[in-house]
């Protein structure tokens, strides 16, 4: 049976209509799936741009860098302004900016008139576009989706997300060697389907919230640390999120590293990465089956479990091209843990402040992840592969021992409704 079928025979079960037949969430996920294949597509052709102009790969770095900062940084005032303002004119808007940006650089490149400070500001722009829209998309989903579906829509997003990754860089290349601003051109044209795809979208209503108009943005963003830092559950998830994610960046990061060093080429470095990446979109298209086979807390401590038995036994491959095999297989559950757990949030927190608590269990995610490269490269050069892996898998075995300890908690949110009334 496959994910869609599974997904299907539940739907039927509990007396919904299947994911693929919701009418709003398939245009929200259409919208996004074309966008983020657009930003994949000039997520490679942005450095190759800076090379061609300066020849230095430290600035092509300094690119990559600027746009993680945005990331982080704005990620809290995005979930805040995506609670304050129209969640689907957010996204609309985003989507303008992002096609008029592109289309401007586009022609700026085609004129031979484009700069280094030009790219890096299109580029740092989009960064922060793609960072609010981002949290008013994940917002957007609880609406437009049953509560017993929600994992199944996240599981969904998780299988686009991996599928833009592979597939993007890949056609960039191809993209960019027909001519510089053909990447350029596509995402401009593919944040403009995102837009039309979201305007035919018949819902959400924005939740109405009548201090809205008197807060300010820092007590807003305060509210959604204030909410988080009350509810035991999303406790529990940042306590299980921020480690898993250290180890997962930090395994992927440090294979490339060990492998190189064991003088596999760059070629074969490639086709492992690839072989990783694929192991992600494997599970995020078997997520849904597997949400199915255990009760959501059970089900979340297995996949710690066997996840950190991968992590050791890559670890025990040291150096060895096999050492790839477990880290996809460990990314082969990241889907399913990630889409519950975002899940259960959406279905546990009320609808008029999902942006901000969404917001700060992102943030603690993405910031523990990015901290993992830099983290594990210091190890390898001074320490060694096996110590840069021994942290990694110290990080999954604190993910575990969180799942554990919060056993009850985790039980207990199976029980709870929030109050997504706006």
């Amino acid at each position: 049976m496959t994910a869609e079928a599974a997904s299907a025979t539940e739907a039927k079960l509990d007396g919904l209509q299947p994911l693929r037949k919701n009418r709003d969430f398939t245009l929200l996920w259409t919208g996004q799936a074309v966008s983020q294949l657009g930003a994949g597509v000039t997520l490679l052709a942005f450095p190759l741009l800076v090379l061609s102009l300066t020849g230095s790969a430290a600035q092509a770095g300094a690119l990559g860098t600027l746009q993680a900062v945005i990331r982080v940084t704005f990620q809290l005032p995005a979930g805040a302004l995506a609670d304050r303002w129209n969640r689907k004119r957010v996204v609309q808007i985003c989507g303008a900016g992002r096609a008029a940006l592109f289309t401007a650089l586009a022609i700026a490149i085609l004129l031979d008139q484009v700069s280094l400070a030009a790219i890096f500001a299109v580029a740092g722009t989009a960064a922060l576009l793609d960072v609010l829209s981002g949290a008013a998309e994940t917002s957007i989903v609880s609406q437009l989706v049953p509560r017993s579906q929600l994992a199944a829509a996240f599981a969904r997003n998780e299988a686009r997300s991996y599928g833009a990754s592979l597939a993007g860089p890949p056609l960039g290349g191809f993209l960019y060697a027909l001519g510089r601003p053909v990447p350029f051109l596509l995402d401009a044209l593919s944040s403009l389907i995102s837009l039309l795809t979201v305007s035919f979208i018949r819902k959400p209503e924005h939740p109405k919230r009548a201090e809205s108009d008197t807060t300010s943005l820092r007590h807003d963003m305060l509210e959604g640390l204030r909410h988080v830092a009350a509810r035991p559950f999303l406790r529990a998830v940042i306590l299980m999120a921020a480690p898993v994610n250290f180890a997962l960046t930090g395994a992927l990061f440090s294979g490339v590293l060990i492998l190189a060093d064991a003088g596999y080429s760059s070629r074969t470095l490639g086709l492992a990465q690839g072989g990783i990446a694929i192991g992600g979109l494997l599970g995020a298209l078997c997520a849904v089956r597997l949400q199915r086979l255990l009760p959501f807390q059970r089900r979340l401590i297995t996949a710690l479990a066997l996840l950190l038995t991968l992590l050791v036994a890559s670890t025990a491959l040291n150096g060895s091209l096999a050492m790839v095999a477990p880290l996809a297989a460990g990314l082969f559950l990241a889907p399913a843990v990630n889409s519950t757990l975002f899940g259960r949030i959406a279905a546990t927190t009320p609808v008029h402040i999902q942006g901000r608590v969404i917001s700060v269990v992102a943030l603690s995610a993405t910031a523990a992840a990015a901290l993992a490269p830099i983290t594990v490269g210091t190890a390898v050069e001074h320490l060694g592969g096996i110590a840069a892996m021994a942290t990694v898998v110290a990080a999954g075995a604190l993910s575990l021992a969180a799942a554990a300890l919060n056993r009850g908690t985790l039980r207990e949110s199976q029980t709870v409704r929030a109050d997504t009334s706006p």
